[in-house]
């Protein structure tokens, strides 16, 4: 397979992806013999895709292992002037995870983690509420754990 010189995505970009995504710590050699090109392409591609798109590599582990028993998703409306103040506020919190800007009756979405309800509850009316420019909140309680993931490579 010959190498591109541009920076624009192939097909085996696309599998050196989903192989990291599968298993961040496979060896150049594994890779390259699962997919059948060579480690020195495999290589080459590696160092493109770490500077243009792999934002980073992370440990995936359990949260009930580590004690975080319960998961929220918040929805919250903000004074308008105070939008992006309030985003970034939630975002300098430990305990969010995930915060986006979202359309519809609600402005933000956060993905929130606590050890048990009482905790949740502390935090929600102590450091959510609290943040100026936040109008109202609904918390949703996640019961089950479906399906969480990695961004998907769509082709």
């Amino acid at each position: 397979m010959t190498e591109d010189v541009d920076s624009a995505m192939d097909e085996t970009d696309l599998v050196i992806l989903d192989a990291l995504a599968k298993n961040a710590r496979v060896t150049l050699s594994k890779m390259s013999e699962d997919i059948d090109v060579p480690d020195a392409t495999i290589s080459h591609r590696l160092k493109r895709l770490e500077r243009e798109v792999i934002k980073g590599y992370t440990v995936i582990f359990d949260p009930g292992a580590v004690g975080l028993d319960m998961t929220a998703i918040i929805i919250i409306q903000t004074e308008t002037e105070k939008h992006s103040a309030v985003k970034y506020a939630l975002a300098d919190l430990d305990e969010v995870s995930e915060v986006y800007s979202v359309s519809g009756e609600y402005d933000l979405l956060i993905k929130l983690w606590a050890h048990d309800m009482e905790e949740l509850n502390q935090l929600i009316d102590n450091k959510i509420r609290s943040i100026d420019g936040v109008d109202d909140l609904t918390e949703m309680i996640v019961m089950e754990r479906v399906k969480e993931g990695t961004v998907p490579l769509l082709t």
